[in-house]
């Protein structure tokens, strides 16, 4: 039983039911109390023991279902395959042929004695050792270990094998496409409970990995996902350094004052605590088609960490530059993000009229204090730069940051900028992946604590 309780708890901290040590031992306390004789009664304990929140009890239903609920072969063969078959006449001349365990797989499947072969994939499953999977390539492997102990390899090879005249392959057939692919609902499903949960770990490490403007629409909603699981992660991660915080210098003069009554012994002391003034950052964004991609996500990251980030506003540009920080007060954050893009993603790329724009609606609200954020390729259409509008705007910040989704041996060719506009911003790096955004993020909640 600990053997068992143990990799429950595993499976439900894969589904992200956060379960510490202690409440580990309390769950398995309760257990021993209870016994295992009510399965209606082990859930009910074990929820209220692990699981905190309504979302996490959810979760731990699920993996509660899928653990203790693990069999194999749960869906039946199809009945106008089988159901009709004649199990002497099928095997009918295969005794001499095929080995006994095959033999009795297919009898099992004919006859839908499922039980039999759900404990032969299970007792090879443990074998096996299935629940140390770890990665997606490791999935075939278990399967095919899992195919060889049913002889599903033995049956692939005699209906190979030139015997397709005789009456019976074209059952003989499916039940090879049924073995198979119960085996790869259960190997998935094991998988699904001893990695991912969700399953979207997966895509979630192929976002992390894979460039931003190569994304096709079509897996927007999964980076979208990913990006908001590591902007909460991130804004756990600071809250938490926040709360570690020293409380500052001792204030002599007060701690006295207060601890006159006690005889001058220092009971209660008394903290000098500097009240920071919230800095502003201004996120510039190229949403032209060849950054736009880039920039959607930026965006989205940015405003999931509205909380604890400073005061953001945010600004889009192709030629013309209009501030968009209200539609992200007004709306969604997708929706806002998309409106953006669609309003001011028109027109010849200008930088030199985007710095412009923007010294005209902000050039008063800058102070020492401002970070500037530009994203763009600086690519400029052969306009003429104006450098001098970027310089003067750099020198009434704290610093400008620029974020350019090509890579570095880019930004000489053809007509790019970035080599002119780069000694006016206090860094400069590649940013066309999640984890460089989230580098991003990462400093500038650093810089706000």
């Amino acid at each position: 039983m600990e053997v068992t309780f143990s990799r429950f708890v595993q499976a439900l901290r894969n589904a992200d039911v956060q379960v510490s040590p202690a409440e580990t031992l309390d769950g398995f306390d309760v257990l021993s109390r209870i016994g295992i004789g009510n399965e209606r009664l082990v859930r009910d304990a074990l929820s209220l023991a692990l699981a905190k929140s309504s979302d996490e009890k959810a979760r731990f239903d699920d993996a509660f279902e899928r653990f203790f609920h693990q069999l194999a072969f749960r869906r039946p063969p199809q009945r106008s395959f089988v159901g009709g078959i004649d199990k002497a006449e099928l095997l009918q001349g295969l005794h001499d042929e095929l080995s006994p365990s095959l033999i009795r797989v297919i009898g099992s499947v004919v006859d839908n004695d499922r039980d039999y072969l759900a404990l032969l994939v299970q007792h090879t499953a443990e074998e096996a050792e299935l629940s140390k999977i770890r990665t997606l390539r490791e999935k075939s492997l278990y399967a095919l270990r899992i195919a060889e102990a049913l002889s599903v390899d033995e049956l692939e090879t005699y209906i190979s094998s030139g015997t397709g005249e005789r009456p019976a392959d074209p059952t003989l057939r499916y039940l090879r496409q049924y073995l198979r692919a119960e085996i790869g609902v259960y190997v998935d499903a094991q998988y699904r409970l001893h990695v991912d949960a969700s399953g979207k770990k997966a895509l979630l490490e192929a976002a992390l990995k894979a460039n931003l403007d190569q994304v096709p629409p079509d897996y927007h909603a999964a980076v979208r996902w990913a990006v908001e699981k590591l902007a909460r992660r991130l804004r756990k991660m600071h809250r938490r350094r926040r709360k570690q915080n020293t409380p500052g210098l001792l204030d002599i003069k007060k701690t006295l004052r207060r601890n006159v009554s006690y005889d001058g012994a220092m009971f209660d002391l008394c903290w000098r605590r500097t009240k920071r003034e919230r800095a502003s950052v201004y996120v510039l964004c190229d949403v032209s088609g060849s950054v736009a991609r880039v920039a959607r996500f930026l965006l989205l990251f940015l405003y999931e960490l509205t909380d604890v980030l400073p005061n953001i506003r945010a600004f889009a540009f192709s030629s013309a530059l209009g501030e968009v920080t209200d539609l992200f007060k007004r709306k969604s954050t997708e929706a806002a993000v998309e409106e953006a893009l669609f309003a001011w993603s028109g027109g010849t790329t200008d930088y030199a009229r985007a710095f412009c724009d923007f010294r005209a609606l902000c050039g008063r609200d800058i102070d020492h204090k401002s970070t500037i954020i530009v994203l763009g390729d600086a690519r400029n259409n052969y306009f003429e730069p104006r450098t001098d509008v970027l310089k003067e705007l750099s020198g009434r910040v704290k610093q400008v940051l620029w974020l350019n989704p090509e890579h570095r041996s880019q930004w000489t060719q053809a007509d790019s900028e970035m080599r002119r506009y780069a000694p006016y911003c206090f860094d400069v790096r590649t940013c066309n992946r999640l984890s460089h955004i989230e580098a991003l993020a990462d400093k500038l909640l650093s810089a706000a604590r």
